[in-house]
């Protein structure tokens, strides 16, 4: 019987998710109660992420377990439905990314309806595109995990503008 052995890039992966996990149950604090509730919905599912890369044996290439897979889809799928969350639609990216590299998106803000509010979300995507770069080239995962801080708060930022537009 052979025991697991998570790999460096899945350890990383669990941090993030579980860095991810931490900002998530700090918003509550401020967050409305749906989306509060929401927020430990995504904290729980990133819970579940954090412990497969542990524990599970990737079942794809891609090295993600199946456990970890499905949790990620499903707290991705609750930051959509719950745009007060501050999460943005594809914020698993940012645990994929600690295994694949792949280049880390800004999506794009939609229904922004004044000058202003698009200026202001315009520096926050080009401020977001600075910190991506700087996180696909930290040394430690230490530096990640503040990186990691400073992203969500351009999100959280972004998602607050387009509440203005909605509210």
């Amino acid at each position: 019987m052979s025991v697991f052995e998570p790999t460096e890039q899945a350890r990383a992966a669990a941090a993030r998710a579980t860095t991810l996990a931490d900002i998530a149950r700090r918003r509550t604090l401020v967050a409305d109660a749906w989306s509060g509730r929401e927020l430990l919905h995504i904290a729980d599912l990133l819970d579940i992420v954090a412990v497969s890369f542990y524990e599970e044996e990737p079942t794809r290439a891609d090295g993600i377990p199946s456990d970890a897979r499905a949790a990620l889809a499903d707290a991705e799928i609750a930051a959509v439905d719950a745009p007060g969350t501050g999460f943005p639609a594809r914020f698993g990216q940012y645990i994929r990314h600690a295994l694949d590299r792949g280049p880390l998106t800004v999506s794009t803000s939609r229904g922004l309806t004044s000058a202003y509010l698009v200026d202001e979300d315009a520096q926050l995507a080009s401020a977001l595109d600075t910190l991506h770069g700087h996180l696909a080239s930290a040394a430690t995962e230490t530096i990640v995990q503040a990186l990691l801080e400073a992203v969500f708060v351009l999100h959280g930022k972004r998602a607050d503008f387009a509440d203005l537009t909605r509210g």
